[in-house]
């Protein structure tokens, strides 16, 4: 019961300190004239290819899927899925993310993905087990289920904001060389990029954390009721 209590505690806390106001994350992504001016670029598919030119990894398969509201980059199959952007400026920049993370230590990146299917596959375990009542020592794997909780966070965090910080400055850089906007307008998208930026920086960090207490509150829950 402690362990609940002292979860949903630290939950609501990193949710006070780090929580983003996801309303004003929307109205920053949807500013017309920043989407106006955004227009003038290349597909994202085009981008894609020209951002990861410049970061000498052509290698990557690259695919649309319009159909899907999330862009992300597989590591398992080399691979950027591009999502619908509803046609946001912020497309340069998510462009940018994903050809990021496919330059990111390749064996972090598929240690991540493996380490969080076990991860998943281990909690599922347990809570079943919690519900059959055949646990064998609940505290000790309440324990692990936590300490594994946070490596898969560490690794998610570092990641994620390795590819968040730096493609605010890669996206800027391709604006630069594209030379398709003025100075002026350029300086607008890359202070549309450091709002959004700052922003999805402590929602990623926040949701994270909570979905892996969650996890924690779910187990220890069923054990207590089971």
């Amino acid at each position: 019961m402690e362990i609940i209590i002292i979860s949903i505690i630290a939950i609501i806390i990193i949710m006070v300190l780090m929580s983003a106001n996801i309303k004003e994350m929307k109205e920053i992504a949807s500013n017309e004239e920043l989407n106006k001016i955004a227009k003038k670029y290349p597909s994202n598919t085009e981008i894609c290819k020209e951002i990861l030119k410049k970061l000498n990894n052509t290698k990557v398969k690259i695919e649309e899927n319009t159909n899907s509201e999330s862009t992300l980059y597989i590591a398992i199959t080399d691979k950027i899925s591009i999502g619908n952007t509803h046609e946001s400026y912020t497309r340069i920049q998510t462009m940018a993310h994903e050809c990021l993370h496919s330059v990111q230590d390749r064996k972090l990146l598929i240690f991540n993905f493996i380490y969080s299917n076990l991860y998943f596959i281990y909690f599922m375990v347990i809570c079943i087990l919690a519900i059959l009542k055949k646990l064998p020592n609940e505290l000790l794997l309440s324990n692990i289920l936590l300490i594994l909780s946070f490596i898969n966070y560490a690794i998610r965090v570092f990641l994620e904001n390795d590819a968040m910080i730096k493609a605010e400055y890669l996206a800027k850089k391709y604006l630069e060389d594209k030379k398709i906007s003025n100075k002026e307008e350029i300086q607008k998208l890359t202070k549309g990029f450091q709002d959004l930026n700052n922003s999805c920086i402590k929602s990623t960090n926040c949701s994270l954390f909570v979905k892996i207490m969650i996890k924690v509150i779910i187990f220890n829950f069923l054990a207590l009721i089971f």
